[in-house]
């Protein structure tokens, strides 16, 4: 196979939230540019199932961590650096949500709030304030935070109000640190998502198809995004082609904001 983007080869890819959906096509689109990719999440077991999915020439590796916890992503960060010497990408994608985030506002719990902000919210500053040293100390890197369509508008779902809270935030923060680095020689931007046929999306629209009626009408060509096609985007994003963008976050809404 021909490779896309040349650059990438031994360069060494981090995906957080790397063994299903969109981390996990994003992880195998950097393992086919030839790069050497660490996969991370919490479940070890679905993340053997996730490695099967690599052809047996990837370099690619799986280290356990919790990203809304500080000390484990320093520990992941770490090993990252004892095993490879550097870091050159990071897809901050792994995220979590509140057991009621589904709630509308004024019903939701105060834990709930807090499990949702710091899942997708907290867990990419503690990413970036631990991927950014060895960035920095190298001055090259790129790093795309996953953000969401909701970061850019309200939420459909009356219930989705913590995660466009969060979603919102990733965008503040990513465009924040693009800024004050972009000097540095590291690159920080963001993807914005729509509806994406990932497998809890799936099966959520199967169970229920008021539900996937609703979300598919959303998208003026009729059907989801596919993760590969999310992925897509963060290798673009990732590569020298869109080396001007800096802060921009990147729509694949499939015409949702049109």
């Amino acid at each position: 196979m021909v490779c896309r983007y040349p650059e990438m080869r031994g360069k060494v890819a981090l995906v957080t939230g790397g063994t299903s959906g969109i981390g996990l096509a994003a992880a195998q689109g950097f393992a086919r540019e030839g790069a050497v990719v660490v996969v991370t999440s919490r479940n070890e077991k679905r993340a053997g199932e996730a490695l099967r999915n690599f052809g047996g020439d990837a370099a690619v590796s799986w280290v356990g961590s919790d990203t809304s916890d500080g000390k484990s992503v320093a520990r992941l960060i770490d090993a990252i650096l004892a095993r490879h010497g550097r870091l050159d990408y990071a897809f901050n994608n792994g995220g979590s949500i509140g057991s009621d985030d589904i709630a509308p506002i004024a019903e939701m719990s105060e834990a709930s709030w807090r499990r949702t902000i710091d899942g997708y919210l907290t867990s990419v500053f503690l990413c970036l304030r631990h991927q950014l040293p060895p960035m920095l100390a190298a001055k090259q890197g790129v790093i795309v935070n996953m953000s969401s369509i909701y970061g850019l508008r309200g939420h459909s779902i009356p219930g989705g109000g913590a995660y466009a809270a969060a979603k919102h935030g990733v965008l503040g923060l990513t465009n924040s640190a693009a800024r004050h680095y972009a000097a540095s020689g590291v690159r920080i931007t963001a993807v914005t998502p729509g509806w994406v046929a990932t497998p809890p999306i799936a099966a959520w629209m199967a169970a229920d198809p008021a539900f996937a009626a609703t979300i598919t009408g959303l998208t003026p060509r009729g059907r989801l995004a596919t993760p590969d096609e999310v992925a897509n985007a963060v290798l673009f994003l990732c590569s020298e082609a869109a080396s001007a963008m800096i802060g921009s976050p990147l729509a694949v809404d499939g015409g949702f904001l049109s």
